[in-house]
């Protein structure tokens, strides 16, 4: 008689044995939509008099659309996926999660008591309302309001050591922004300045694609990159003397009112310009200079210190004036953009 297990059972029994080590289990039903008397794999009991717990590693629940009977550990040293959900109904969360919390289907905030301490992104993308939601008081990851349509009711953290987006809001008057954003900040549906005050400091870029005017605009000292590129008008936009990012101001049309920074440390896009008239350009550009509508080089004086220059309505006539006066500089035409390679 052959003792060798078959191959088949031989794989049954290490599987049996891993998942008897690695702990108790979640039981989630046959069609992943309810779970219940859950406990994990990599799942450990700190303590034999109490039931606290530590997991270890991501824990995807993503196909979960009730959270009754959910028992999850205390701790969750890893992402905890939970986008399924649209209530927050029997949901009792970790007290501290070391990674991202995803819920980016929960329709209302009511009933739900976030984590003490969440050290990555947290996802509330499908909240209209900020009714019942009770913040951290500080976060450390991107914080996900995309879709919370007014401040009633908004509270933010009072330390934002990541990124914030509220990219549906139509207006910030009344919202209190704490002092510093440790990220970028996103209000991609702001279209006045009227009533916003911003954070004195703004460690990643600054985004207001819609804003239309500058009037009562007054930018942080310290910013990491502005998108405003439906801004038409520069009048009353008093820029920082550094940006350390890009800098898209590509709905001018006209350099009046326009006082660029000293310093630019990333890319400088105006690519709304169609003459040079007026340009007064930052002593140095780390980055790319975009000026595709340039149709002219009429006035167009450029710095030592620049990266790529892109010029694609410029004739090649004065292309090759400007690379004669600018030798070291490499200028990038449509045409060389469709091959991919800086002009020669």
């Amino acid at each position: 008689m052959n003792k060798k297990l078959p191959i088949e059972l031989a794989i049954g029994i290490i599987v049996i044995v891993a998942l008897a080590v690695g702990g108790a289990f979640y039981f989630i039903n046959k069609d992943y939509k309810t779970a219940s008397n859950i406990a994990l794999k990599n799942t450990k009991v700190v303590s034999e008099k109490n039931i606290e717990t530590i997991h270890d590693g991501d824990l995807n629940l993503r196909h979960l659309t009730s959270a009754e009977g959910l028992v999850l550990p205390e701790t969750i040293n890893g992402d905890l996926d939970l986008r399924g959900l649209t209530s927050a109904k029997g949901l009792i969360l970790p007290e501290i999660i070391n990674g991202h919390l995803w819920l980016h289907n929960l329709k209302s905030a009511e009933g739900l008591v976030l984590p003490k301490t969440i050290h990555g992104t947290l996802g509330l993308s499908s909240l209209t309302s900020a009714k019942g939601l009770v913040l951290p008081k500080t976060t450390h990851g991107l914080l996900s309001l995309n879709h919370i349509e007014s401040t009633e009711n908004l509270v933010l953290p009072e330390i934002i050591n990541g990124g914030l987006h509220l990219n549906h809001l139509k207006s910030a008057e009344g919202l209190v922004f704490p002092k510093a954003i440790n990220g970028t900040l996103s209000l991609n549906a702001i279209t006045s300045a009227k009533g916003l005050v911003l954070p004195k400091t703004i460690k990643g870029a600054l985004v207001l694609p819609s804003l239309k005017s500058a009037e009562g605009l007054v930018l942080p000292e310290n910013i990491n990159g502005l998108y405003t590129i439906n801004l038409t008008s520069a009048e009353g936009l008093i820029l920082p003397k550094t940006i350390n990012g890009d800098l898209r101001l590509d709905g001018l049309t006209s350099t009046k009112g326009l006082i660029l920074p000293k310093t630019i440390n990333g890319t400088l896009s105006l690519n709304g310009l169609t003459s040079a008239k007026g340009l007064i350009l930052p002593e140095a550009i780390s980055g790319r200079l975009w000026l595709t509508s340039l149709t002219s080089a009429n006035g167009l004086i450029l710095p030592e210190a620049i990266g790529d220059v892109h010029l694609y309505n410029l004739p090649s006539t004065e292309i090759k004036k400007l690379k004669k006066k600018y030798p070291k500089i490499k200028f990038v035409t449509q045409t060389a953009r469709e091959r991919g390679r800086p002009i020669d």
